[in-house]
């Protein structure tokens, strides 16, 4: 009876053992969470290049057959009302002059940030210029945002 007993006590985990796993698995949490938040707000920002991209392309076609720029972004293909870049929203696309002040010819299209994106202070608001200058309003360098 001694021998049955014995051998059953050996199966198992003891409680030693779960709390270890427990705090392994928190540590590999600590450290992955952030890393893959970081890697999901990189990945919504392709949203925004992508968007500005082909704003400056319509813009350019634009420009092509009007010899002038547009703010309206009606003018450019968009629907009416506030435009979204990408399927979740997470950017919003606006025109503007460009530096020199006159619409005919130059334009700064902006990617502002929203919705779940809202919280990027690393890059921030996106910018495209009709001379190609890319730029943003965060805390890094425009190269290390582009």
């Amino acid at each position: 009876m001694k021998k049955q007993l014995s051998r059953h006590r050996l199966q198992g985990f003891t409680l030693i053992e779960l709390m270890i796993t427990v705090v392994i698995i928190g540590i590999i949490a600590a450290i992955a969470l952030p890393s893959y938040s970081n890697q999901v707000t990189k990945s919504r920002r392709a949203d925004a290049y992508a968007c500005l991209l082909d704003a400056a392309q319509r813009q350019e076609a634009f420009y092509y057959q009007n010899n002038v720029y547009t703010v309206t972004l009606t003018d450019l293909g968009y629907a009416a009302g506030t435009v979204n870049c990408g399927d979740d929203a997470n950017y919003t696309l606006t025109s503007a002059a460009g530096a020199n002040g006159a619409i005919a010819s130059s334009y700064l299209l902006t990617a502002t940030r929203a919705n779940a994106q809202a919280g990027d202070s690393l890059c921030g608001d996106l910018t495209l210029s009709s001379i190609g200058v890319k730029g943003e309003s965060g805390t890094l360098d425009a190269q290390a945002c582009w």
